[in-house]
């Protein structure tokens, strides 16, 4: 049985995913896009820095992924992304799923008792999950991480968050298999991420380090129903139909050409200036696109990027 929402996401990423970037890689395959991530309480409120982020101008299937630690906050924000849906406001109207982020490594997040802090508090983190799958208008999943540091991976904190989404029901939990003390380039631990995939009765999207078909497979070999893609994605939208050709018949990728990356940065920046991308995405894809053009294809983060 097929996953509805596909095999293979980009994943959010701060200052890297708006729409003109998000529709590029859709145009290439991708199944579901996500916005970089947003503070529930900053949509509930709707603060207009927060709010201009959410440009969803067409039918490229898009998630939003909200960053909550409070109930009351998060049934807000799913009642404005509601109300919003019903006003028909186009920004809105064409989004697909609502994923709540329990796996931001950021410290503030965390010192504020957010995100992978949450584990180990059970009845705050059913309370989350029931108020999500209530009260948002949209299909909805989580993300997590295995835990803070290693007591909460050698207490196997994740498999309490895996209960309550099973028992929830959540549409899906996308598990990126590393703690949040854990740095960029650290391995992920496909031994838990395996003890999750045969805990759950929801599916799982594996996260991290898929950088083409070859390490997708191997996650979905592994029980995973779809994979996220990240960094690979940056200044490479052909990965996502590059992972698919894999997967069908075990294609590999071709070498991409000085004018291909020409005309994927014509394609994302006429969309851009069309639709008025905020300068920090443009100026982003930008040099990343002039850097392949030059021959550099290495992994240039954004300033302000977390690796969530």
């Amino acid at each position: 049985m097929s996953f509805k929402f596909g095999k293979v996401w980009l994943s959010p990423m701060e200052s890297v995913s708006d729409y003109s970037f998000r529709k590029l890689c859709y145009n290439h395959g991708a199944d579901l896009t996500f916005i970089e991530m947003l503070y529930a309480d900053a949509v509930a409120r709707q603060n207009r820095a927060s709010v201009e982020h959410i440009d969803c101008y067409d039918a490229t299937p898009t998630g939003i992924q909200l960053l909550a630690s409070k109930p009351d906050v998060l049934k807000k924000a799913l009642e404005v992304i509601a109300l919003k849906i019903h006003e028909k406001d186009r920004k809105f109207s064409n989004l697909s799923v609502v994923d709540l982020h329990f796996g931001c490594p950021s410290p503030t997040v965390i010192n504020f008792g957010g995100g992978p802090a949450l584990f180990k508090r059970t009845q705050r983190m059913t309370e989350l999950l029931t108020t999500l799958k209530k009260h948002s208008p949209l299909p909805a999943g989580i993300k997590i991480r295995l835990g803070l540091n290693k007591q909460d991976k050698d207490n196997k904190v994740y498999l309490r968050v895996i209960d309550i989404a099973n028992t929830v029901g959540v549409e899906y939990v996308t598990v990126h298999p590393k703690l949040a003390i854990d740095r960029s380039m650290d391995p992920v631990d496909h031994d838990a991420l395996k003890e999750i995939i045969d805990r759950a009765t929801v599916p799982i999207v594996g996260s991290g380090f898929v950088v083409d078909g070859k390490s997708a497979q191997n996650l979905l070999n592994m029980g995973c129903s779809a994979v996220m893609i990240a960094r690979a994605a940056v200044g490479n939208p052909w990965i996502f139909g590059d992972v698919k050709a894999y997967l069908k018949d075990g294609t590999m990728p071709k070498v991409r050409t000085r004018q291909e990356y020409a005309d994927a940065w014509k394609a994302y920046s006429t969309v851009a200036q069309k639709y008025g991308t905020l300068a920090k995405f443009y100026e982003y894809h930008k040099r990343i696109f002039q850097l392949r053009m030059n021959g550099d294809f290495g992994y240039h983060a954004p300033s302000m990027i977390l690796n969530g």
